[in-house]
C-alpha cells in the first residue's frame, strides 16, 4: 500500500490526546489521513484498510481499539480562545463502527472542517507509517508538534505549555519529565528528526528551576513530501 501522508491544520496539535493509547492514536490519524479534502459529507472507510494503515496486527486488540476510539472521539474537543470569546467544538458530528460490515462511518463537524479540508497554510504533515512506529504516547504527541516546525528546525516550549500539551501528571518533577517524557522523545524521534537535541531553559533564581525546553534538529526541506 502506498505510504499515506497525514496533513491537518496546526490547530489539531493543541488537542490533548495523552490519555489515548498508542493504538488508538494510530487508528485516529489513519482516519484523518483518509478523510482529508472530503468535505463534511458522510464518509465510509474499510476497517481492514484502516487496520493496515494503523499497523495493527492483533484482531481482538484492533476491535477493542475501534470501540474505545468511538467512545473517546465524543470527548475530543478543540477549545478556541480569543480576548472576548470562548468556543468549544467537536471534531466529528458522527462516528460509527460496524464490525459486521467492516466499515467505519465518519462525518466531520462543519465548524471544524478547516482542520482537514482545503489546507493551504498553517498545516502539519508527516508520514503515517512513521507515526505508527512510535510507541510512546508522549513521543507521538511531540512528533506532531515538532513536525509543525519541521522546516524551521527549532521549537521552544514554556514549561507550563509543555506540561499541558503533553498532558503529564501534575506530580511530575523535572526528574520525572527527564526520564518519562524527554528520554522517550529523544530515543524514539531521533530516526525522524536528524540531530535531534533538547536543551533545558533554566532560571537564574535559587535552585535554577526549569522554565522551558528547546528542541532543535536539522531542518527538513519543504519539498520533502509528495502528496
Amino acid at each position: 500500500m502506498a505510504n499515506e501522508i497525514v496533513r491537518h491544520h496546526n490547530d489539531l496539535n493543541t488537542v490533548i490526546m495523552r490519555k489515548w493509547s498508542s493504538e488508538e492514536m494510530n487508528f485516529f490519524f489513519a482516519i484523518i489521513a483518509k478523510a482529508r479534502d472530503k468535505g463534511t459529507r458522510l464518509m465510509k472507510f474499510n476497517t481492514d484498510e484502516l487496520k493496515e494503515l494503523a499497523s495493527s496486527s492483533r484482531k481482538y486488540r484492533w476491535e477493542e481499539t475501534m470501540k474505545s476510539v468511538a467512545d473517546k472521539v465524543i470527548d475530543l474537543k478543540y477549545y478556541e480562545r480569543t480576548e472576548h470569546s470562548y468556543a468549544v467544538m467537536n471534531l466529528f458530528s458522527y462516528f460509527r463502527v460496524d464490525e459486521k460490515e467492516r466499515i467505519v462511518e465518519v462525518e466531520v463537524s462543519s465548524k471544524f472542517e478547516y482542520v482537514i479540508n482545503k489546507l493551504e497554510a498553517q498545516f502539519t504533515q508527516y508520514e503515517l507509517a512513521e507515526f505508527t512506529n512510535i510507541r510512546s504516547t508522549y513521543a507521538k504527541t511531540a512528533y506532531r508538534l515538532l513536525k509543525q516546525w519541521r522546516t524551521v528546525g527549532r521549537r521552544e516550549f514554556e514549561i507550563n505549555e509543555f506540561k499541558l500539551l503533553m498532558d503529564m501528571p501534575a506530580s511530575y518533577k523535572a526528574c520525572h519529565i527527564d526520564r518519562l517524557v524527554i528520554n522517550p522523545i529523544l530515543s524514539q524521534l531521533s530516526p525522524y528528526f536528524q540531530n535531534l537535541k533538547v536543551k533545558k531553559i533554566k532560571s537564574n533564581k535559587r535552585g535554577n528551576p526549569v522554565l522551558g525546553y528547546e528542541f532543535t534538529w536539522n531542518p527538513e526541506k519543504s519539498e520533502s513530501y509528495v502528496t
